[in-house]
Formats: C-alpha cells, structure tokens, sequence
C-alpha cells in the first residue's frame, strides 16, 4: 500500500500528496440529516429561533439526564460557559485559577477573560491530568479555585484533587471538553465538582455546530448561570449579574439534538480506528500509543502517538512530513501553556517533556480504516528513509 518509493515522492519535498483531500483531527460527525430538519421545520413554523427555545429546553433536559445531574445550562460556546462559570465562582473576588499547563492554549485566556490570572500546574507522565501534589505545591493564598481539565486518555484523579481543594476550602471545576461518554468510578463524568463544562463545537464528540453547556447539581449556581447567558436579566426589565449575550440557538441545539442518539455508534466507531491504528503501526519501532484505562468508559477520541527519545527524526519534522501529505496531524500540546505564557517560568518538566514526543493523529468520520493503514505505510517509508530524508531537510536549509 505504500504511495512512496524515494524521498523526492515526498509531499515536503515536490511528490504528489498521500491524500487528494485532507483527513483532519476532529470528529466531524454528521447529526442525522432528516432529524434535524424535521427539529427545525417545527422552530420555523413556531418562529422560535431563540431565547431559551424548546429545542434547547429539551437538549438541556435530555443532557442533564445522560451526565446524571439537575441541571444543564447551554451556551453559545464552551468558552463563553467558562467564563461565566469561573466569574461566578470568583463572586467578584479577584485572585489566581490553577489549570494545567499541558492543555489547549486557548484556557489561560479564558481565565483572564473571566478577571483570574491562570498558575500553571505540571502534570501526571501517564494520565497527562492533574495531580494532588502538584496541585498543592501550586496553590497561593490567593487562588480562587481548581479548574481540572479531563484529557480524552483518562479523567482527572478527582478523589484526591477534591479532598486536596476540599481541605483548604477552594472550590474544584472541571473542563470535560474531552470526558463526553467517560466514567470515573463508573459514573459519568458530568457530575463531579461544583460543575462542568463541555463542547458542543463541530469537532468534538457531540455535534452540535457550536455551542458548549455547564453541568451542575447546585441549583443556585445553575440559575445564576442562566441569567448570566441571558445579559444578566433577572425579569422583563431587571437585571441583578453580569451578563452576556450566550445562548444557545434553536439551531445548533437541533443539530446536537440530532447527533446524540448517535453518540454510542461514535464512540464505537473511534475504538475501530484506534484498534487500526495499533495494528496498522505495530511493526514500526520506537512508536507507541497513549493507552486508554480498560476499566472505565472512554470516548477514544484522540488516536495519541508517542516518539520514543531515540526516534530518528524528531516530531515536528514527522508532523510536517504528514501535513505534506494531507494528513493533518499535529504536536500535541505543544509547547506546554507556561512557557507560551513566559519563556522565563519556573520549569514544569514533566509537561515539558510530553510536549515534546506526542502526536495527535488523524481521526474522526473522515478517517477510514484504509486511510489510516496508508498513513502507517508512509511512516514506515519515512523511518527506513530517515537519512535521506535528513539530508534532504538540510538541502532546503541550505538553499534558503
């Protein structure tokens, strides 16, 4: 199956792309098409496209019910969830949020835009979440709370964070971006902390265009939270919070409405391809998987690749070798979110280290099992041709 018989075939280096369109890193799942435009024949025959339409009561009920919680508030988007969340914890008191710095580089400024400045915390080398003893050593006299961010590999150690936070009275949120459909301890995420927060965006699991909600058992919060999306209205008239415009429309509520029936065979789906990749990649050396926990639900979002230290080319130079080609892998957290933040931070080695080694490989609906043996089959190429391609990469720094 390999497209490649010398360097020169090499997309980076002039030859024809592996793949004639590209095989991206998110999910991209399509709602059911007739479902959601049945959903939305009946918000545009009642003319309802908005403010807390039916479609979005019934996603949020439906939702609250899957993550076994009171309540479920939906919002434009994640990060606006986020914000609003994290500013009502704060309760106006102003101080710093411990986050992870291995995660995605849009959280510190989610932080900051809710009136917190970001501590960055190192990470578990196996879980790549938060534990408690970095969490204690990264606490101050200011922080305001703990915002645990559950990776696709594996959810936070939340017994030990929460008992951790619990002692020193700072309250514990989580960012479940990447936990849709896990478990800890066999419940599902969704239930743990003050609250959660999830992704209704086109790559994530649940497809819903855009959008993101809040789960949360403390009823209080939960209609804070709804006035917030709501420009901080209280009545007709009157308004007693901050607020923004972040609704949810009936629109996007359809789509995710229309996907979630859909979420198992997903998930499903994701397993197939991560199980592809195993045994597509078996026979490369100096390459493993980040392994998913066998004994909770997972999602298998990320197919997660990792470089052993020896590997003969480096990952970036591997990750635009697969670019080239149409194959849109990337550096997975890379580089860790202190040192984008400030060069000059105190070292946090064992995320420096994973943001070093892992790539995030193609997936999603757009990934065929064939797709992903092709890619193996160019790794392959590339590892038994990497002087040539060594040499080849100096050739083009030379001519510059």
């Amino acid at each position: 199956m390999n497209d490649k018989h010398t360097v020169a075939d090499l997309a980076l280096f002039g030859g024809p792309a592996l793949f004639d369109r590209p095989r991206p890193i998110g999910q991209l799942a399509k709602p059911d098409t007739e479902h959601f435009f049945e959903l939305m024949r009946g918000a545009f025959e009642g003319r309802r496209l908005s403010n807390n339409g039916p479609l979005v009561q019934q996603l949020e009920a439906r939702l609250a019910d899957f993550h076994a919680v009171r309540h479920c508030i939906a919002y434009a988007n994640a990060g606006l969830a986020l914000i609003a969340l994290m500013e009502s914890v704060a309760g106006g008191r102003k101080g710093s949020v411990v986050i992870p710095t291995f995660t995605y580089t849009g959280l510190p400024h989610i932080v900051r835009w809710a009136g917190s400045e970001p501590i960055f915390c190192d990470v578990d080398k196996d879980t790549h979440t938060l534990n408690a003893a970095s969490v204690a050593n990264a606490l101050r006299d200011d922080t305001l709370m703990l915002l645990g961010v559950h990776q696709a590999n594996s959810p936070c150690p939340i017994d030990e964070l929460e008992a951790l936070c619990k002692q020193r009275g700072i309250p514990v949120l989580y960012d479940a971006v990447h936990g849709l459909g896990a478990t800890y301890r066999g419940k599902p995420i969704g239930g743990f902390g003050i609250a959660e927060v999830f992704s209704l965006h086109a790559t994530k699991l649940l497809n819903g265009f855009e959008g993101g909600y809040v789960t949360t058992d403390n009823d209080e919060l939960a209609a804070l939270l709804r006035r917030k999306r709501n420009f901080g209205y209280s009545g007709e008239c009157s308004i007693d919070t901050l607020g923004m415009n972040a609704k949810l429309n009936e629109i996007h509520a359809a789509s995710a409405l229309a996907a979630l029936d859909g979420l198992p065979a997903i998930i499903a789906r994701n397993r197939a391809r991560l199980r592809a990749y195993e045994e597509a990649f078996r026979d490369i050396p100096g390459l493993s998987w980040i392994p998913y926990p066998q004994e909770e639900a997972t999602n298998a979002e990320f197919p997660l690749l990792r470089l052993s230290h020896d590997w003969p080319l480096s990952r970036d130079t591997l990750v635009a070798l697969l670019r080239a080609e149409g194959a849109l892998a990337r550096p997975y957290y890379a580089p860790a979110l202190h040192l984008q933040d400030n060069p000059h931070h105190a070292p946090l080695p064992v995320a420096e280290t994973l943001s070093t080694c892992i790539i995030q490989m193609p997936t999603g609906e757009s990934v065929s099992v064939e797709d992903i043996e092709r890619i193996a089959a160019l790794v392959r190429f590339i590892v038994l041709n990497a002087p040539a391609v060594r040499a080849a990469l100096a050739a083009i720094e030379e001519a510059k």
